[in-house]
């Protein structure tokens, strides 16, 4: 593969003009490949300590300028940095998820009563000092094995959704029967929030190391 000359066209010790492979472009700006950008910056700042003299040298020499080019640059580091944000979000997606579907697969239903709701008063905004009631159901039912069991929900919310006798049905696992929840499509979804905004998180990261990749190899 031939190498790329590279050349800097000097008037009053300032560079007029530079040349790629004999294309001239009027500034560094004009350049479209980055990686010539920084070749020809390199050789401006050679050239400025040894007097402003013309400059003309090929890329191995100017690659000898850049050493410090070839190791790990910062984009680099953001790029590895945000690569292993986007696989741990996944991975915590896909554990999650799988997490999830284990729950919903072992889980069984029967009727249950709110024998209780539990007020919590709790800060929201502790600058502003805003404090809300949030509203714990306490729910009654019977599992499989037989035994009556009564346990608080721990999923709370500002508003009273359920009152004291209201008949639900009980989402619960049979070996671990006080792991309940009422089901509801609302409980349902509380289930998803967690792989959704880590599998978005993880979608966005990956897309932009995939987006910066492409620009710096253009």
């Amino acid at each position: 593969m031939a190498k790329k000359k590279y050349s800097i066209n000097w008037e009053n010790d300032e560079p007029s003009s530079f040349e790629v492979d004999g294309v001239t472009y009027n500034t560094l700006d004009d350049i479209p490949n980055w990686k010539d950008k920084d070749k020809l910056s390199a050789m401006v700042l050679a050239a400025s300590e040894d007097g402003f003299e013309e400059v003309k040298l090929d890329e191995k020499e100017i690659e000898e300028l850049q050493k410090a080019a070839d190791d790990p640059t910062m984009e680099r580091w953001v790029l590895g940095g945000f690569t292993a944000i986007a696989m741990v979000a996944l991975l915590i997606t896909v554990f999650s998820t799988f997490s999830n579907i284990q729950k919903i697969t072992k889980e069984e239903s029967t009727p249950g009563r709110v024998v209780d709701v539990v007020t919590r008063r709790e800060v929201v905004d502790q600058k502003n000092n805003i404090i809300r009631d949030y509203y714990y159901p306490v729910i009654e039912f019977t599992p499989i094995d037989g035994h009556k069991r009564t346990v608080q929900i721990s999923e709370g919310s500002d508003s009273a959704f359920y009152e004291k006798g209201d008949e639900v049905t009980v989402a619960y696992d049979p070996e671990h029967p006080l792991d309940a929840r009422i089901k509801s499509a609302g409980s349902s979804a509380l289930m998803w929030i967690l792989p959704s905004i880590t599998g978005i998180l993880g979608i966005a990261f990956l897309g932009a190391v995939l987006v910066v990749r492409k620009v710096m190899s253009a």
